[in-house]
């Protein structure tokens, strides 16, 4: 190989085009080495090298400033390091993709007659909220602090009995029955209700392969059908229950009122009705506020959030005392344990949307905070519950 080469030699050896080592040239990339008599660029075998990483790294998909980043750095990271750094922000594109092409099929699924563009978003829309759902349920299952399923602590909540006929309203993938298949009483019915195209059809599924092995008596059933229309109502209204779920629904419903007097109307007397809405954490809450007080944070964005969850409570238990005699608040406990100050960072971000920005200005700080105060014995668990409501509806 020559000592020097010119832009064409080098383009040649490496299989690329004059035009891209122009680019590079002019992103900072790789830089020629000096210059002929004829002033034309020259590279030499360092600069191959270079131009031979720069082509692996954007074969396998980094960007140009990212493959800078990494030639400024390269000292610092090892090439196992980067690889494994690159192959974890493609499984998360990867991840979001088919997260979106299930978005698609779910508005192919509910497609009306003659749909428009609102349907579309709408729908697209919820289905994103039901993947972020799922997303929190294992993020809950990575952190859990004290090794007991959430499904198995919501379950032993309702106090299911024999002879049990249970609406689970938005029953989605049926966590609830599938992790306490095997806690299902006998004689006990639910008839699950929600929309094509979500977890529902997998529900569905798993129903038809495992129906057999309910105790005697008991059956599952899911009816796919909008809980916002009144014909789906006119349909639920034929029977009287005894225990109805609504379980991380709301959020998905246009009209809370709507769907409550309607639940309202089917509950048997003496029946419970339990719902969760997204309000306010208390114990979560005093955790982060303490915390960031004490790394000397203005934390006026965190008041700002719990008055407005705080509100939130307070309008919605006043809906709920509008249908039901007895209204019940149900706190469940779910800590969360972490170990390092970047996962506590970011569930911060996760509580504090609002407040993204400052808490990044000030994320050495914090970081600080957290590996000197709570992480000094290796980890640290986060006292955390969530809000259901038990509503009751006197007997005769």
């Amino acid at each position: 190989m020559k000592e020097k080469m010119t832009s064409g030699e080098i383009a040649k050896q490496a299989g690329v085009s004059t035009k891209a080592l122009r680019v590079y040239d002019e992103k900072g990339l790789l830089k020629p080495v000096g210059l002929s008599e004829g002033n034309y660029k020259l590279y030499d075998k360092s600069s191959l090298i270079i131009l031979e990483k720069i082509i692996a790294l954007k074969h396998i998909g980094f960007s140009l400033e990212e493959i800078k980043s990494s030639l400024e750095n390269d000292d610092q990271s090892s090439i196992r390091e980067i690889l494994e750094k690159q192959l974890e922000m493609m499984n998360q594109k990867i991840y979001e993709l088919q997260k979106s092409a299930k978005c698609i099929k779910s508005a192919l699924a509910r497609f009306d007659e003659n749909p428009d563009w609102d349907d579309i978003a709408d729908i697209i829309k919820k289905m994103e909220m039901s993947q972020g759902a799922d997303e929190r349920r294992w993020y809950a299952e990575e952190h859990a602090a004290d090794g007991i399923e959430w499904y198995e602590k919501i379950f032993n909540s309702l106090s299911f009995e024999e002879n049990d006929t249970v609406l689970d309203l938005g029953c989605s993938y049926g966590l609830l029955w599938r992790k306490n298949w095997e806690r299902i009483p006998e004689n006990f019915n639910v008839e699950g209700v929600d929309i094509h195209g979500n977890w529902a059809d997998d529900l569905y599924r798993y129903l038809e392969d495992n129906r057999k092995t309910l105790p005697e008596g008991s059956d599952i059933q899911v009816i796919f059908s909008n809980l916002e229309k009144d014909e789906t109502w006119e349909k639920i209204r034929e029977k009287k229950y005894s225990k109805i779920i609504a379980h991380y629904l709301l959020s998905y419903l246009h009209d809370d009122a709507y769907f409550i007097k309607n639940v309202a109307q089917v509950l048997a007397p003496g029946g419970m009705f339990s719902v969760n809405h997204y309000g306010e954490a208390v114990k979560e809450y005093d955790f982060w506020e303490k915390c960031l007080t004490e790394a000397g944070l203005d934390i006026s964005f965190a008041h700002k959030k719990r008055d407005e969850r705080r509100q939130a409570d307070v309008e919605f238990e006043a809906l709920l005392s509008e249908s039901f005699d007895r209204v019940e608040k149900i706190a469940l406990p779910g800590p969360l344990v972490f170990d390092n100050a970047g996962a506590l960072f970011d569930r911060v971000l996760k509580k504090y949307p609002e407040g993204g920005k400052y808490l990044e200005d000030n994320r050495d700080a914090i970081e600080k905070y957290f590996e000197t105060v709570l992480l000094k014995d290796g980890s640290v668990a986060v006292d955390m519950d969530s809000t259901f409501y038990h509503c009751y509806k006197r007997e005769g």
